[in-house]
């Protein structure tokens, strides 16, 4: 805080800015970052709002969450990984090949491990790997450290595990239907409702479920329980009850005991205020919380939608880890303002003069630093995501196991 003498609670206000790092794996999966802010002022007696939401002012395809590798993933890997099962299968159809392979005693089930394999292996590594490149070079440009690497290593496992289940999901209906046009009828069948439409009906089924109060009733609510400034009843009131926990009767017994009365004030107001954003704005970011996990939850309904709750967390561009720094910036800022004003409560104004601070007070205040949430807390986030993925992956060999033994040539 490079400020000059001026009354510390003044010097609160003027305050500095706090940004929100930019997590090398951003580049890769953006997650809610272009929706929520990247600084916020941090200042005397209101927790403000995050400005430069770089979705403000993007293109009506940036809107939609096409534009990002991981959005283009998730939606589109599935029609690659369709069309090289369909490929590989229905050409062993035309060439009469997959009835000679099975009238020569091979099992059903060894064929379509090979060609899932097969498939899986191919589009991992134009997929994945590929979008692991757009990661990776994130971290070498960040100069992230291990953590970084670590994210990243857990990305691509996850992007494997899905193309894993789409590749189990392309084989199979390749070798189960009747005919090779019905297959691929069957597979846009799926990708249209379990990649496409799901995405969408989960996260309105979570705004829905867990809806969130609009932006005019928030605000509404902390003018009136947290008000910046007072009516002259409610001062009145609030002086009287502070004089009163030191035994004075006026303002001039508190400065004769060197007590600012002010500054009690504006102590107080403080840490009111701070109990109410605490329940309202607290509820609130509770409550998105809720919508997350609930939309998680519905990671068992198909397999994109395990995978797009993992990877924003696994990049850490998930509101869990939005929030880690909204809470830190907002914990600094009270420290910042109370130590401020418990500069202001032991100095009353002397011969009508306001008690000033210099720049002894403002080295005192450590530079906000914030230390974006670890691998584990990406890990925590994206437990039940990953844990779908992986019934998914559990269901797709299963079935796969019970199925294939029953091909005739």
């Amino acid at each position: 805080m490079l400020q000059g003498v001026k009354d510390p609670h003044s010097a609160a206000h003027y305050s500095i800015y706090a940004f929100n790092p930019v997590v090398p794996l951003s580049a890769l999966d953006p997650g809610i970052d272009p929706f929520v802010g990247e600084t916020v002022w941090l200042e005397a007696h209101v927790q403000n709002d995050l400005l430069n939401r770089p979705l403000q002012g993007s293109t009506a395809l940036e809107r939609t969450g096409l534009a990002d590798p991981a959005g283009l993933f998730v939606r589109f890997a599935p029609l690659v990984v369709f069309l090289l099962a369909f490929s590989a299968v229905a050409r062993d159809r035309e060439q009469g090949t997959l009835s000679l392979a099975l009238s020569a005693a091979a099992t059903g089930r060894a064929i379509a491990a090979i060609k899932i394999s097969a498939v899986a292996s191919v589009a991992t590594v134009m997929l994945a790997g590929a979008l692991a490149m757009i990661g990776l070079a994130g971290i070498v440009q960040g100069g992230a450290a291990g953590d970084a690497w670590l994210r990243v290593a857990l990305w691509v496992c996850a992007a494997t595990g899905y193309v894993v289940v789409l590749s189990v999901v392309g084989v199979l209906a390749g070798l189960l239907a009747p005919t090779a046009r019905t297959g691929f009828g069957a597979l846009l069948l799926f990708w249209l409702i379990a990649v496409l439409g799901a995405l969408p009906a989960a996260s309105a089924a979570a705004n829905r479920s867990r809806p969130l109060p609009s932006f005019q009733e928030m605000k509404i609510r902390l003018e009136r329980d947290a008000p910046a400034y007072w009516t002259p009843e409610v001062g009145a009131e609030r002086q009287a009850l502070l004089m009163r926990r030191y035994g004075a009767a006026d303002e001039a017994e508190l400065d004769a005991q060197r007590v600012n009365l002010r500054g009690l004030e504006l102590d107080y107001a403080e840490r009111l205020s701070q109990a109410v954003f605490d329940r309202e704005i607290g509820a609130f970011y509770r409550r998105v919380l809720d919508q997350d996990r609930l939309y998680a939850a519905l990671a068992w309904l198909s397999p994109a939608i395990a995978f797009d709750a993992a990877s924003a967390a696994l990049a850490g561009t998930d509101f869990r880890h939005h929030l880690a720094f909204i809470d830190g910036a907002e914990q600094y800022r009270r420290a910042l303002v109370n130590r401020m004003n418990a500069d202001l409560i032991p100095n009353p104004a002397r011969s009508g003069v306001l008690h000033t601070s210099d720049g002894r007070l403002w080295a005192e205040i450590p530079e906000f630093a914030f230390l974006p949430p670890g691998w584990h807390t990406a890990l925590q986030s994206s437990a039940g995501p990953l844990s779908a993925l992986a019934g998914w992956l559990v269901v797709g060999a299963a079935l796969a196991a019970w199925v294939t033994p029953r091909l005739r040539p």
